[in-house]
């Protein structure tokens, strides 16, 4: 990675960040191997997470600590999505309780959002 990656860049550096998020559990909605807004408030989160000031910019630093000191993957490798979805109800209330803990919403809004929720019996 010969220089920084930021926001409205294109190319297969892109794609690599992008796959390298995905690993770590980061919705990219954006078009592959551009970095739009999705790419940005990812890599800003990721920051934050770090205890980094979130400037959004991925320089070769950043991409190794966020790649783990791996090499960051090949274009055509992309996360499976069982491995970041729960996959039964003690993985979902661990997601749930997690949640809750970091702030992310409070256990009245989830008690709330439940009680909107239909049996699948009757639908």
């Amino acid at each position: 990675m010969a220089r920084a990656l930021k926001i409205f860049m294109r190319g297969k550096s892109i794609t690599q960040l992008q796959s390298v998020l995905q690993r770590m559990g980061y919705e990219i909605k954006d078009q592959k191997a551009l970095f739009g807004v999705d790419t940005r408030d990812a890599v800003k989160s990721f920051q934050k997470q770090q205890g980094l000031k979130p400037t959004g910019i991925v320089d070769e630093a950043l991409m190794k600590q966020m790649s783990g000191g791996a090499p960051a993957p090949s274009e055509d490798e992309k996360p499976s999505k069982s491995k970041m979805m729960p996959t039964n109800q003690k993985e979902l209330d661990a997601l749930v309780r997690l949640l809750i803990t970091k702030g992310v919403f409070s256990q009245e809004e989830w008690d709330k959002e439940k009680k909107k929720v239909t049996p699948s019996s009757l639908i």
